[in-house]
């Protein structure tokens, strides 16, 4: 079956815009290739088939709110070629911060739970329990009480992750990191099982607080 080109006389343009643009709009730019650049910028290329198309495409990156880098016309070998390496690199650059910042959430809180679970399989963890409770001069359910606070963090952070906006999503990730991870250092225990975990819940923690404070969204 033979695959159809597009004719050599229609143009083809590299429009290039400030801001990585979302996943989410990649199918109201159909028929172009779009490339993450490492930069922070997005390029839309491909072939476009008259004026009347182009200004259509300007309009739609206008309504995106996303500044206008350049615009350029340039040859139909060169940008096929450029097709084809986009094409290859775009799997590796497209990913959603807010996916990945949330995904590594849901880990940091399955290993919070299982940690817990384990430890109570150890004999002599609720005689520590009630030892913590007289030292500290606080109530078991209360001591249960903030387990629980801390364990509802890495829950809700993974619904926040995707639903706040780009700022306070950014900040809302590190913060709650730090805390997270001043908790899950300070309060452990000295089994081998929880230093393992710890160890795993501690370098997500690092990698959410990293994500983030590299994120950049121009769109926000």
């Amino acid at each position: 079956m033979m695959i159809d080109k597009p004719p050599q006389n229609i143009p083809f343009y590299e429009i290039r815009i400030k801001g990585h643009l979302d996943a989410q709009w990649v199918t109201w730019f159909d028929g172009m290739t779009i490339t993450l650049e490492e930069n922070g910028n997005t390029l839309l290329s491909g072939p476009v088939a008259d004026q009347a198309a182009l200004h259509g495409l300007l309009k739609k990156v206008r309504d995106l709110g996303m500044p206008l880098v350049s615009v350029i016309q340039v040859q139909s070998n060169r940008s096929e070629k450029g097709e084809k390496m986009n094409t290859s690199n775009t799997p590796a650059k497209k990913f959603d911060t807010k996916v990945l910042l949330s995904t590594l959430w849901v880990v940091v809180m399955i290993n919070m739970a299982y940690a817990d679970i384990l430890s109570l399989h150890i004999p002599g963890t609720l005689e520590e329990v009630a030892k913590t409770s007289v030292n500290t001069s606080t109530s078991i359910p209360q001591l249960m009480l903030g387990g629980a606070i801390m364990l509802e963090i890495p829950i809700a952070m993974i619904f926040l992750s995707r639903v706040l906006k780009y700022k306070m999503s950014r900040w809302a990730n590190i913060i709650t990191s730090v805390i997270t991870i001043a908790y899950v250092i300070g309060g452990g225990i000295l089994y081998p099982h929880y230093i393992f975990i710890a160890t795993i819940e501690v370098v997500c923690m690092l990698l959410i607080v990293w994500f983030a404070w590299k994120w950049r969204n121009v769109q926000a």
